[in-house]
């Protein structure tokens, strides 16, 4: 595999998963037919969100906070020459915290919110992150939404993908279900950075992680209630299987699978909109964008694979031109370069 493929993969990945979240974040909260009222139709190109609350003030083709701590967690990635720590996880997201005043505390998700606090009064980020005694704490979505480098540091090397995601969550999410969805999409994008990716090892490779994510969460972290991630992300593809074309797969897993804020459905929702489009970057954020409820996260961690697979020269460049403008603050481009070298050094 030359440099220039696998950096096309990385930088797909990142900017994906980035447009998937600016795609999604007008939409959030609403249902499909709520998002097909308020826009027209199917959402297919970045659209104005200032009359949702959830992203007011927000320009249109805007990131939000699933973005930029993926961004966050890149950059830890890096600094760590791959190999990420519990500690630089937590590092990076009280730095993100302090970076990014427009998302903390007002904006920021459930549990990570409730942690930071915590990692800024210098508790340890463990202790911290199999804290209990809230509802949904330490099984929400942010697991997985910001863990696209732990995946991107190791290509072909599942093992590798998984410890960096297990690392990236345990200050925050150290839960068997938040360890799980972490694990498959770290996986599922490692093994789609292979050559030549095969559309259905990839999902293999993100049940893998989530199965093995699972086992080490019971064995380290804190046992929380509630359906399994493995069982949700099996129900996934079974779903896409059972439709006849995307739109049906949204509905299908709207309905069998979930679209909330919680780490189970929202991992195995985005690998079965991952898993419904073939594949293709466009139509697999477009349909994390309409497929309702938490839609710039669902997206975002749905992008991270197709991007991974399809690369970023098959995003159109009119999106990429309007979305590099809006987030100017954010160097994709670099970061892409910074884990391509720590890539190709790990490559499998």
């Amino acid at each position: 595999m030359n440099t220039d493929y696998l950096y096309d993969r990385v930088l797909g990945c990142l900017v994906t998963a980035g447009m998937g979240d600016a795609l999604g974040a007008p939409s959030e909260a609403m249902d499909r037919d709520k998002i097909a009222a308020k826009f027209g139709g199917r959402i297919e190109a970045f659209v104005d969100g200032s009359g949702n609350k959830y992203s007011s003030g927000a320009r249109i083709a805007e990131i939000t906070d699933d973005t930029t701590q993926m961004y966050e967690m890149a950059r830890a990635v890096v600094n760590c020459g791959g190999k990420l720590t519990v500690q630089a996880a937590a590092d990076a997201l009280v730095a993100w915290s302090e970076r990014y005043p427009r998302f903390y505390p007002q904006g920021t998700g459930p549990t990570t919110r409730l942690v930071i606090e915590e990692l800024k009064a210098g508790k340890d980020p463990v202790e911290i992150g199999t804290a209990s005694g809230d509802y949904f704490r330490g099984t929400t979505n942010g697991a997985a939404m910001r863990v696209a480098a732990a995946g991107l540091a190791y290509p072909g090397d599942l093992q590798n993908a998984l410890e960096n995601a297990i690392a990236m969550s345990a200050p925050s999410h150290g839960t068997q279900h938040a360890f799980a969805g972490a694990g498959a999409i770290a996986c599922g994008i490692a093994e789609a950075l292979r050559p030549s990716p095969d559309l259905w090892a990839i999902a293999k490779a993100c049940i893998w992680g989530a199965k093995q994510g699972e086992k080490r969460g019971l064995e380290t972290a804190r046992k929380a209630f509630g359906v399994s991630t493995v069982s949700m992300l099996l129900r996934a593809v079974n779903v896409v299987l059972d439709s006849d074309n995307m739109s049906d797969a949204e509905e299908k897993i709207e309905n069998h699978v979930g679209n909330d804020v919680s780490v189970q459905s929202s991992a195995a929702a985005a690998v079965g909109l991952f898993l419904a489009s073939g594949g293709d970057p466009v139509q697999t954020i477009i349909g994390g964008a309409n497929i309702g409820g938490d839609t710039d996260t669902i997206a975002c961690i749905a992008g991270m694979l197709a991007g991974a697979y399809k690369g970023f020269s098959a995003l159109p460049n009119s999106w990429w031109e309007q979305f590099k403008q809006v987030n100017s603050a954010f160097d994709f481009e670099d970061m892409g370069v910074k884990l391509t070298a720590i890539a190709a050094k790990n490559l499998k």
